[in-house]
């Protein structure tokens, strides 16, 4: 018995135009990458999407690097893939395999490519790529080293269809010096050189101007410290860059995308079809949000909440054209912020505290509509004193046939509360004859709902 060590040279000849180049950049935090100075990110990702992408927190799964890469490479979150630490026991491997797995059976005439160091990335996770090259060495810098030099000789030499890169430098940094320290700002430099001599070898093929090349960047998770982990903020945001033929600019579209839309992204520029039966979570990136909420500006800064992290976004009492909103919640009490329902960015929401499980609600984004008595309550204990959260949202009038009804969808997300604290959540339907009927109710704190076309 021996192993049979793949090297670029085994990589078969690719069949499509239209490609691909994943980089995965482990451990990368957001705010220290503007720190930094990331020029060769920032270059390709003004010409696409570029920004952060919050991820779960342990009401989930921890800000590891195992349930990052699994909801990357399968397009669902933990709750779904069941990667809920680096052990990758339970992981649901059948049901969502990795994508560069599922595409080599949707076309296997695909040149498919990977190279890494973290071994249980292709132990556990990275199934039947063409190649996949497992690098060594004394530490990071070098193995980071030999993957990209394993990529520029696939770029250079070879015709690959779909690739990934790894790259583990910054994440090993923080954790031995800290990601608050100097050292880890050089990491993430000497990782965005590296990422730049990927660019530059794709935009040099030869071939390169008959090819539609998809680049795609992303972290698994942020850090706080020396480790991650846990729900601080420092931790769950990560980032995503996409550019490529298909992605409009930030300058054009912003929205918040997700490390899901990853993979619905890659199949949508391959022209791969993604089966309902999936259960994906995510969209492609540059999708338009069709979401009446994200018609309105949730700008407003802090007023009773203690200070924020810079660039979580804001809130507002605005709603959308034809939308209500009925407030018996006593004018004055509580926090300004959550006196009622509210719209408001997810992060905004979420870094009301941390360790309440706000941060779960991973299938909302953009801009959201919140119903929080507990954050409410916190200014002066007015529920104490007997006064009541009392807030209802009402969506606009919608046409009812009887040849066919109305979808209601409601994605929502909810906290238990302690028995003996009763608190009342419903989506109601009223009709014009006067009659209303609840068709979704729960006895429990009301931490997040939105709502689709209602009657």
């Amino acid at each position: 018995m021996f192993e049979v060590v793949q090297t670029p040279d085994d990589l078969p000849n690719g069949t499509s135009a239209t490609k691909v180049l994943f980089v995965n950049m482990d451990g990368m935090r957001w705010d220290k990458m503007h720190e930094a100075g990331t020029p060769n990110l920032a270059a390709v990702g003004a010409t696409g999407q570029f920004g952060p992408a919050y991820i779960q927190d342990n009401a989930i799964a921890g800000t590891n690097s195992g349930p990052g890469h699994t909801s990357m490479f399968t397009g669902v979150w933990p709750d779904k893939h069941n990667m809920l630490d680096n052990s990758f026991t339970g992981y649901r491997k059948s049901q969502y395999p990795d994508f560069i797995t599922r595409a080599e059976g949707l076309k296997p005439q695909l040149s498919t490519f990977t190279t890494l160091d973290w071994t249980p990335l292709s132990t556990y996770l990275i199934d039947h790529p063409d190649v996949k090259l497992q690098q060594n060495g004394a530490n990071q810098q070098v193995t980071d080293r030999q993957s990209t030099d394993a990529a520029l000789e696939v770029l250079g030499e070879h015709n690959p269809d779909l690739m990934m890169v790894y790259l583990h430098d910054v994440d090993a940094t923080g954790h031995a010096l800290g990601s608050d320290s100097a050292d880890y700002l050089d990491a993430i430099r000497r990782v965005d050189a590296k990422f730049g001599e990927l660019v530059a070898a794709v935009k040099s093929r030869p071939t390169y101007q008959d090819e539609r090349w998809l680049i795609v960047a992303a972290t698994d998770h942020g850090q706080t410290g020396f480790g991650h982990g846990g729900d601080q903020h420092t931790s769950r945001q990560g980032w995503i860059l996409a550019a490529g033929a298909g992605i409009p600019t930030t300058a054009a579209l912003r929205r918040e995308w997700r490390q899901v839309d990853i993979m619905p992204t890659i199949y949508r520029h391959l022209g791969l079809p993604v089966d309902p039966a999936w259960g994906l979570d995510g969209v492609p990136i540059g999708t338009r949000s069709a979401d009446p909420f994200d018609t309105v500006q949730a700008t407003s800064g802090v007023v009773d909440e203690a200070p924020k992290p810079a660039g979580v976004g804001g809130w507002t009492t605005e709603l959308p054209k034809a939308w209500t909103r009925v407030d018996k919640t006593p004018e004055g009490s509580g926090v300004t912020e959550y006196r009622g329902w509210r719209l408001m960015s997810g992060e905004f929401w979420a870094t009301s505290e941390e360790g309440q499980g706000r941060g779960s609600f991973v299938r909302g984004r953009d801009v959201i509509a919140v119903a929080d008595p507990d954050e409410w309550n916190d200014k002066g204990d007015p529920a104490a004193g007997g006064a009541l959260f009392d807030s209802a949202l009402t969506t606009p009038w919608m046409p009812l046939y009887k040849a066919r009804g109305v979808q209601v969808d409601y994605l929502s997300h909810y906290k238990q509360v302690a028995a003996g604290q009763p608190q009342d959540a419903e989506v109601v339907a009223e009709f014009d004859n006067g009659v209303t009927k609840a068709i979704a109710r729960r006895h429990v704190t009301s931490r997040c709902g939105r709502s689709g076309p209602g009657p």
